[in-house]
């Protein structure tokens, strides 16, 4: 039986790492708000912990924790554990659309289990493209594969848009909303939880440092954190801050090349508002990650990229940031400029305006064809922090 145009649609979105949990939250938020739509949560459990803990500062948290079971830690068996926990979660929540975030392989398996199932894909931060395979492994892949499935495309730029187009997507089915991390940093500043650490030293220069892609594994990540240990050798009175990756052998090597560099601090994973705060205070970014790319453009921050190519050419504008790879004299000069010239006043983002979850659940509304909405209430479900 076909359910009523008045009947709620049920919004499936799947999430399975910290950065998907942040991106989505502002979306979650917004279908919550709108009582044209019912809204159900999933952590996969692709990083343990992190979707949960990521949702929490926005007052969310997952209906449906998944719990793969991982003993080689391959992507073949990742994907598998994922496809399959999938699969069984459409089959006793039929919902009206399927949500992915990103290039992971949650976004992936989800995308996958979902088409099988003849399920729309709702495919948010589509179109990002270095037309590279192997940069970033697998992210590239997993994009450009889930543009095939997906009935609906949010892209978070007019370049993300224009790729799309080139690879032959109907232009109906795309919708160029922003990113909705720049709702997600919005909200939380605006509420003022972005709060930096209490050991940030204010008065001193603070390079905040990243290191995690798989490109990088091996040379580039011991390269990146030589050209970081130079810097902080060059610059005696600034802080260096290395943020650690969750996974343990990252973030071993990371502390083992930063050992006896006295202005060098290795912290694990911070809470999100307080990575913000971090970031906020930051006087250089120096990362291989996307996300971070897009944080830093939008909070004005300066940027380098230890990568060789990006999917979001939009951070690497006059003032806001460059590709540095990881050679460590590259990574060195480069610093060293930035923090001689200090932060340059930029305007506004170039990821979006902090309404990309407002133009999604338009979109969305469009795809299921959904009457207009009239009225506005606040509704809460199991998706909502109790």
């Amino acid at each position: 039986m076909c359910a009523s145009s008045s009947t709620p649609r049920e919004v499936l979105i799947l999430a399975g790492t910290r950065p998907e949990g942040v991106k989505t939250a502002p979306l979650i938020h917004r279908l919550l708000d709108d009582p044209r739509f019912t809204v159900r949560v999933a952590d996969t459990g692709q990083q343990p912990g992190r979707v949960a803990e990521a949702l929490a500062p926005f007052g969310l948290r997952p209906e449906v924790s998944l719990r793969p079971q991982r003993r080689t830690g391959s992507l073949a068996e990742l994907a598998a554990a994922l496809i399959t926990g999938i699969d069984e979660l459409l089959t006793h929540h039929r919902p009206a659309a399927v949500v992915v975030q990103g290039d992971t392989t949650t976004a992936l398996a989800g995308g996958t289990a979902a088409f099988w199932r003849h399920v729309p894909v709702v495919h948010l931060e589509a179109g990002l493209r270095t037309n590279d395979l192997d940069r970033p492994f697998p992210e590239e892949a997993n994009r450009a594969m889930l543009a095939r499935i997906a009935a609906l495309h949010l892209a978070p730029t007019e370049a993300a848009r224009t790729n799309l187009i080139g690879e032959g997507i109907r232009s109906s089915a795309i919708v160029v909303t922003g990113n909705t991390v720049v709702d997600a940093l919005h909200d939380l500043v605006e509420r003022g939880m972005a709060q930096a650490p209490d050991w940030v030293d204010a008065a001193r220069k603070l390079v905040v440092a990243t290191v995690h892609r798989r490109e990088n594994w091996g040379h580039g990540v011991t390269a990146t954190v030589d050209g970081l240990r130079r810097l902080a050798r060059a610059c005696p009175d600034a802080q260096i801050v290395m943020v650690a990756h969750p996974n343990p052998q990252l973030s071993a090597e990371v502390t083992a090349g930063l050992a006896g560099v006295t202005n060098a601090r290795v912290t694990p994973p911070l809470p999100y508002p307080q990575m913000v705060g971090l970031l906020r205070a930051a006087d250089l970014v120096v990362t291989d990650s996307g996300g971070l790319q897009e944080e830093a453009a939008t909070l004005g921050v300066p940027l380098l990229v230890t990568r060789e190519t990006t999917e979001r050419p939009e951070a690497l504008t006059p003032g806001r940031g460059e590709l540095v790879g990881t050679d460590p004299e590259r990574l060195l000069s480069a610093g060293l400029r930035h923090l001689a010239s200090g932060r340059t006043a930029v305007v506004g983002s170039p990821f979006g305006d902090g309404r990309a979850s407002d133009r999604s659940v338009v979109a969305l509304a469009g795809l299921l064809n959904v009457p207009a909405r009239r009225v506005v209430q606040r509704r809460r479900t199991a998706a909502a922090a109790s």
